[in-house]
């Protein structure tokens, strides 16, 4: 029987879930399924993923015979749509991050312990086999000292974006938790966080620049820059790894289509050399396991928490600059 899943959003990020999808579609059977408020977007939607059928009510989905309920929705959703689909007996897939508050991410986490369902954020960073591979590369640096992990962009988005209630935020808590996710899989734990925020031209209620400091519990230094008021800037390292022996440093000049990082560049005591990483499309592999999880029922590969230790850095980091002094205010 084919496993039906239903898009909860189905304009813009929603649309990268649908693209994926429909590559998945064959060689798993799946039945697609589009929901939009809007019947003109559902409708167009549906007809140009050649769904299954689509929803404009929520209510309707709950109460459908679909197994798996993707919700790309704004941050405040991310809680009550997640707990509705899970107590109508749906396996979920929520894009990050996993709440805007750590109660409402416990919240979220302890009905899915009994529910018995699948539930994963679909962190696709999580899945880039470069951070990987990086990691398994470190243990030739010796002792690490401090790792850069960056990401600056131009980025002005519209609605539910711009305001810090919705968002829980600004940018960091958005886009930014990826890199985050990033830093912490390669420095692991950390025992103090600074950040500095500061509103440039993006026009978001919340922060678009930040730049954080985690002292990591290994001794290394970790360093994120964040930005949505940086055209131009994505053309440096993603992330670079210092150590007494060397470096190694993700090569912008590899990157790919559907995957954050690149290549990367390694120089042990003077000796230098580009290793060449698998290629995946990251949000592909992401639901893709998933999916497998679902089918075999067996643990989804990215547990809910490593989603919940990514906002709890997030908020950490939000407490030093206080960015959560202003409007909103998690638990």
């Amino acid at each position: 029987m084919a496993l039906k899943i239903a898009v909860i959003g189905c304009r813009g990020f929603g649309r990268v879930h649908l693209n994926a999808l429909s590559k998945l579609r064959n060689r798993y059977g799946l039945d697609i399924y589009v929901f939009s408020r809007t019947e003109e977007y559902a409708k167009d939607c549906y007809r140009e993923y050649e769904a299954s059928g689509y929803f404009t009510r929520y209510s309707d989905v709950l109460r459908s015979n679909v197994d798996v309920v993707d919700l790309v929705v704004s941050h405040d959703a991310h809680m009550p749509m997640s707990i509705a689909a899970l107590e109508a007996g749906k396996h979920v897939m929520l894009e990050k991050p996993i709440a805007r508050t750590i109660e409402e991410a416990m919240n979220v986490i302890n009905i899915v312990k009994s529910s018995g369902k699948k539930f994963m954020v679909l962190e696709n960073h999580f899945f880039d086999t470069s951070v990987w591979k990086a990691r398994e590369l470190m243990r030739q640096l010796g002792r690490v000292s401090m790792i850069v992990v960056r990401k600056l962009q131009y980025n002005s988005p519209g609605g539910w974006r711009r305001i810090r209630e919705l968002m829980g935020g600004g940018a960091l808590i958005d886009g930014g938790i990826h890199y985050v996710d990033t830093l912490l899989n390669l420095g692991g734990d950390y025992t103090e966080v600074k950040l500095v925020c500061a509103h440039g031209f993006a026009g978001l209620e919340g922060e678009d620049i930040s730049v954080s400091i985690f002292r990591f519990r290994s001794g290394a230094v970790g360093v994120l820059l964040y930005s949505w008021s940086s055209p131009g800037g994505d053309r440096a390292p993603a992330f670079e790894i210092y150590g007494e022996h060397g470096f190694i440093m993700e090569d912008p000049s590899s990157r790919v289509p559907g995957k954050p990082y690149g290549d990367l560049l390694i120089s042990i005591d003077g000796r230098q050399d580009k290793v060449v990483v698998e290629k995946v499309n990251t949000v592909e592999r992401e639901i893709e396991l998933f999916i497998q999880s679902v089918l075999n029922n067996t643990d989804v590969p990215m547990p809910p928490e490593i989603a919940l230790r990514d906002l709890k850095a997030v908020l950490d980091a939000y407490k030093n600059c206080g960015e959560l002094s202003m409007g909103f205010q998690p638990v």
